[in-house]
């Protein structure tokens, strides 16, 4: 029995030290070949992990204080520019627009008394110069009369009571034209008054216009509108509830789209803008996308950073710095529709050499 079963034993131990050599060797193979790919791959390409999808989120708030009448919006639903997402209350801002018009109707109303003030003096002027010319006939008129009658009298032709008359004629003549002089320069003080009022009054005019535009874009203010087409976000707001000015009423995700990809240093010289660029993006598996580099940041992702670090305290260890770089998306809206802000994406670069 141990005689046939040695052969079998030895037989057995040489197929498994062959399968053995030969697993060993394919796996050496598969090693050498990997490692020549890899060494190959990386010498002629660029390759990060550290890269997402980004989108613009811009924080819609609300510019008047109010209570929100309407909410027009559901979550995550997307909107054209120009709809309207909430309705404040416009009741307190609609009577400051009506108040505002008031005043401007009440400013317009006095400029136009002034200025018929001073067309009404104007015409008085040109009555009272017409008249002063006739009050001048006849002083001139009364003038001759005085000096003949008095003539008369030193010949004793006339009576004294004759030349009395004449004479009270003469000074109620000249009385009367200095009277219309006398009102001529009145009325020009009048109208020049009324005239420098104007000025006044229509700068009170541009006030009041300037407060009826101002109550008209606070009461446009109570309708928020989308800014550009997107996806509305979390809602966080009812109707009833007092928003303040300047609160976010909710956020919006822009269409437009691209990858912020964040190189090394060292990888920088060899991209350039118009790059093309191949993407996986890890929600999707292994479907591949394309790009193109569209600008590299002109400073590091530290430097841009809210605090960024300080080299100077002496304290330093030196870290590889990271270099954004932005990749816009050449494949249509409807490849890349799925993707969201912040889905993580390996990007690579074929090398310009």
């Amino acid at each position: 029995m141990k005689q046939n079963e040695t052969p079998k034993t030895e037989k057995r131990k040489k197929f498994f030290n062959a399968l053995v050599v030969t697993l060993a060797s394919v796996l050496v193979i598969a090693g050498i070949i990997t490692g020549v790919w890899f060494f190959i791959f990386y010498r002629t390409h660029e390759q990060t992990n550290d890269a997402q999808i980004d989108q613009y989120i811009t924080p819609i708030a609300g510019r008047v204080t109010g209570y929100i009448k309407e909410v027009r919006f559901i979550e995550n639903q997307f909107v054209h520019e120009g709809d309207t997402l909430v309705v404040i209350d416009n009741r307190e801002n609609a009577s400051k627009l009506a108040m505002a018009e008031a005043d401007l109707e009440t400013a317009q109303k006095n400029i136009n008394v002034l200025q018929e003030g001073v067309s009404a003096s104007s015409s008085t002027i040109a009555v009272r110069k017409a008249q002063l010319d006739a009050s001048k006939a006849q002083l001139w008129k009364a003038e001759q009369d005085y000096n003949r009658y008095n003539n008369l009298l030193k010949e004793e032709a006339v009576t004294e009571q004759q030349f009395e008359q004449a004479k009270a004629t003469y000074e109620s003549a000249k009385a009367h034209y200095r009277e219309i002089q006398n009102s001529i320069v009145s009325n020009e003080v009048s109208t020049t008054e009324a005239s420098s009022r104007i000025p006044s009054a229509q700068a009170v005019i541009k006030a009041r216009e300037a407060a009826v535009q101002n109550a008209s874009l606070f009461l446009s203010y109570t309708v928020v509108i989308a800014p550009y087409d997107g996806w509305v976000g979390k809602k966080t707001i009812q109707p009833g509830q007092l928003v303040k000015e300047g609160q976010t009423l909710v956020s919006m995700v822009s269409k437009e789209k691209w990858i912020t990809a964040n190189f090394k240093e060292t990888q920088v010289k060899n991209l350039y803008v118009g790059q093309p660029v191949t993407f996986k993006v890890d929600a999707l598996g292994n479907e591949t996308f394309h790009g193109v580099v569209g600008s590299l940041s002109p400073a590091s992702g530290a430097k841009f950073s809210l605090l960024p670090p300080d080299n100077a305290t002496g304290n330093f260890v030196k870290i590889e710095q990271r270099i954004p770089v932005r990749i816009e998306l050449s494949d249509s809206d409807t490849i890349t529709q799925i993707m969201r802000a912040g889905m993580n994406v390996v990007v690579t670069v074929k090398d310009k050499k």
